[in-house]
């Protein structure tokens, strides 16, 4: 198997596992009906989703960013544990109007930043995702913010923050 199909198939499972859990522009409005299987658990900015079927592996953490401009939604960032491979898997679900080609950044603490494509734009928003090594975990664990760095439809490039607080243990709730 080639390493790019090998990558592929890695996100489709982590996409598959994660779900596209909301859009960037706002809170998922998921039926009554669907949000009472969920438990959800707050770790200070995170917050952890899991079935109420008590199936850990089906837990992903989550955290939705808002605009420093405007304070609206901008941003969901959701990671988890996919059976399919041996690493964590993290989900940025960005705006529509954001320019595909620089990609997304990201830094943790100001550390150099890492540099990933998008996948598809649906009507939800365009989705960027990526293995999480345990480098970089660790940086999340130990760090305080993470910023993400697109480049919106004007050519302007935005910095959105990512608070870390609570983010080891939303990561040991989910993890296995």
């Amino acid at each position: 198997m080639s390493r790019a199909f090998r990558f592929s198939a890695v996100l489709l499972c982590a996409a598959s596992l994660l779900g596209v859990v909301g859009t960037a522009a706002a809170q998922s409005s998921s039926s009554q009906s669907a949000q009472d299987n969920v438990k959800i658990t707050h770790y200070n900015d995170w917050e952890v989703r899991c079935p109420k079927s008590g199936n850990k592996n089906e837990c992903e953490m989550t955290q939705l960013v808002k605009s420093p401009d405007s304070g609206k939604p901008i941003m969901r960032v959701v990671m988890g544990y996919p059976p399919q491979i041996d690493t964590a898997a993290m989900i940025f679900i960005l705006p529509l109007g954001t320019r595909l080609a620089p990609g997304v950044q990201l830094s943790v603490d100001g550390d150099q930043p890492r540099r990933f494509p998008f996948q598809i734009c649906l009507e939800q928003g365009c989705r960027a995702d990526f293995p999480i090594k345990n480098s970089l975990l660790n940086k999340l664990k130990h760090g305080h913010t993470a910023q993400v760095t697109i480049v919106g439809p004007k050519g302007d490039q935005i910095n959105l923050k990512v608070s870390l607080s609570g983010f080891t243990d939303a990561n040991n709730a989910i993890a296995h």
